[in-house]
């Protein structure tokens, strides 16, 4: 019970399973985030965006890769917003990092933002994913990436491992050409996609021209 109670929290979190849902993601994402930030090249001065921030932890990860840079996390559950504030109170302080409630739909940014835009397991919740994905598009400058990282990875092998999960939240896993095809009609180039060996963790990247 305790554990469907935090599941059914994982699209917008709220209430005390959603301040449980909040602190299991920040703990079971970090090996994903860690992972599927090997495949991008951060600098120093880079301005980044975290859609669907979550609790924050992407956001303070990222805050220590960069120097004069500048992280900006969005989610639209307040609660999310609330907790990753708290987290990088120190970053906001600085100046080194800004959290808003935000939709993916609708970036309160103006074009060419970001060098780098990551997602950490938000992907299967987006309203319109491909419009989503042209708007993380409009939000890039010229060269900039961004970064896709999932752990509900579908296969041939086990082709109903997220069965439960997908029915209990409403949502589908993904695949690898999947992914590949949205990113591209999206009109997002030099697509890479990686899957870690034993795990059913998938990484996307792409290039806007």
């Amino acid at each position: 019970m305790k554990y469907h109670k935090m599941v059914e929290n994982a699209q917008k979190p709220n209430g005390f399973w959603g301040k449980m849902m909040i602190r299991a993601m920040n703990k079971g994402h970090s090996e994903l985030t860690d992972w599927a930030l090997e495949h991008v090249g951060i600098q120093s001065d880079f301005h980044i965006l975290d859609v669907g921030c979550g609790g924050g932890k992407t956001v303070e990860k990222l805050c220590g890769m960069i120097g004069g840079g500048k992280v900006f996390g969005i989610d639209y559950s307040e609660l999310c917003v609330e907790k990753s504030e708290k987290l990088n109170q120190k970053n906001i302080m600085c100046g080194k990092a800004k959290i808003s409630r935000a939709s993916v739909s609708s970036l309160p940014f103006q074009d060419g933002s970001f060098h780098l835009v990551t997602a950490i397991e938000t992907y299967y919740f987006w309203p319109n994913k491909l419009g989503d994905l042209k708007e993380i598009l409009r939000v890039l400058k010229r060269g900039g990436k961004v970064m896709l990282a999932f752990e509900m990875l579908k296969s041939k092998e086990e082709p109903d491992k997220w069965k439960a999960v997908e029915k209990r939240l409403g949502i589908k896993a993904v695949s690898r050409g999947e992914i590949n095809e949205i990113l591209l009609h999206a009109g997002f180039q030099n697509i890479r996609t990686y899957i870690k060996s034993g795990t059913s963790w998938l990484c996307a990247v792409a290039e806007k021209e």
